[in-house]
């Protein structure tokens, strides 16, 4: 079995500094230089600098790891959102384009054409 050791004290350090300071951005930047360092996904490192901040009695490290877990939390869902939206619009263009393909009637068809549009400008709002 390999054993490998990684320093990230001068990354935990800055967090923890960052973490005081109440500077979201520059301890979040920390947590991705931890992340290249250990190889380990944001939300691993978060959860265990939130529980060693708690064995330790660091409130204030254990408040930023939450707060930037909680900020990834509104990310995913913001992203799962658009990604929703998307995936209805491009429903209703094909719905959409069938109807054209089996339409005469050029009044369908412009409608049709209108909703379409109506449904990638939805696509591009949430680009």
């Amino acid at each position: 079995m390999i054993k490998a050791e990684i320093d990230i004290t001068e990354q935990r350090t800055a967090f923890s500094k960052f973490a005081q300071q109440n500077d979201v951005n520059h301890a979040m930047d920390e947590i991705l230089l931890i992340c290249r360092k250990t190889m380990m996904a944001p939300r691993i490192v978060l959860y265990q600098i939130a529980e060693a901040a708690n064995e330790n009695n660091q409130i204030t490290d254990y408040e930023m790891a939450c707060k930037i877990q909680n900020l990834l939390d509104d990310q995913k869902n913001e992203i799962k959102r658009k990604s929703e939206v998307i995936e209805n619009a491009v429903e209703d263009i094909q719905i959409g384009l069938d109807e054209i393909s089996h339409s005469g009637d050029p009044v369908w068809i412009k409608n049709f054409i209108e909703a379409i549009k109506l449904d990638l400008k939805e696509i591009e709002s949430v680009l």
